[in-house]
């Protein structure tokens, strides 16, 4: 098998300190971006796989008032309230006004208008929560159709139901949200890094003190560095995923294998020490 064509040749290009070090002219800009790219990717692999695990959400962080309008009357109120397939069955109804909005169950259509013209309301209804927090569009949340308030005895477990159902219809969006978010800070924190780094080393051709000749090969220099850590930290996110700790054992990774790549070659092809040394003769 030929590995010496694109991706190959970048995989054996991280193995050893000397591989990486000779490997540094054989990316074009192009590829050098999709190896960006997949670097990347493989950060992500198990933050993926943990956003996916998620089942629920802190929404009091997105409600804060409208969760505030949630006590232990409310939770009383509920206690009394059934839910099947999705929908609610109430024999009355409740209706509570605060300082700050209001919070009711099974309401009218007139109340209904009358809540929303709070500031906050919380208003649980027929087929769907209704959320209403300051100025922002109304929230309204479908009933999933295991919903139950059975063993809900407290404040913070009924806070918890509701952040569970605003979750579930909205878990494609939020997941979303956070891989492009983190997708991004990853891309430009990694970037960032290696055409930094590359700058440095850049710099050592200046006096002869490398073979490096271009900007290019020093930027593909730090890309081939980067490569086994990366794999590394993604090893070490399935094992225990924490994203700090991911981009620790990256970051730090890279800098001890440019130290040993540097002391393994002094940034010098073994041709160019031969003829260095026969000039001298």
């Amino acid at each position: 098998m030929r590995t010496d064509i694109f991706p190959l040749n970048y995989f054996k290009s991280i193995t050893t300190p000397t591989n990486i070090f000779k490997g540094r002219k054989q990316l074009n800009w192009f590829q050098i971006v999709i190896i960006f790219l997949f670097l990347n990717g493989l950060m992500m692999i198990p933050l993926s796989i943990n956003l996916a695990k998620m089942d629920s959400y802190p929404v009091q962080e997105t409600f804060p008032n409208a969760f505030e309008l949630v006590d232990e009357s409310v939770v009383t109120a509920l206690q009394e309230v059934e839910f099947s397939q999705g929908a609610m069955i109430a024999n009355q109804q409740f209706y509570f006004e605060r300082e700050n909005g209001v919070v009711g169950g099974n309401v009218s259509n007139a109340e209904e208008r009358s809540a929303l013209q709070k500031e906050n309301a919380l208003l649980f209804l027929e087929n769907e929560l209704v959320i209403k927090e300051g100025d922002n569009p109304v929230t309204r949340v479908m009933y999933t159709e295991d919903f139950s308030m059975d063993g809900v005895t407290s404040v913070e477990g009924l806070q918890t139901k509701i952040s569970e159902q605003w979750f579930i219809q909205n878990k494609s969006f939020i997941v979303g949200s956070l891989l492009m978010s983190v997708f991004i800070l990853l891309l430009v924190s990694i970037v960032f890094i290696c055409l930094g780094a590359a700058v440095f080393v850049y710099l050592t051709k200046k006096g002869q003190l490398s073979s490096i000749k271009t900007y290019k090969e020093s930027v593909n220099l730090i890309v081939n560095t980067i490569g086994l850590s990366t794999v590394i930290a993604l090893i070490i996110g399935f094992i225990q995923f924490d994203i700090i700790v991911m981009i620790m054992t990256q970051t730090l990774g890279f800098v001890i294998m440019l130290l040993i790549v540097f002391a393994k070659t002094r940034f010098h092809d073994s041709e160019d020490i031969v003829e260095e040394t026969n000039e001298y003769k």
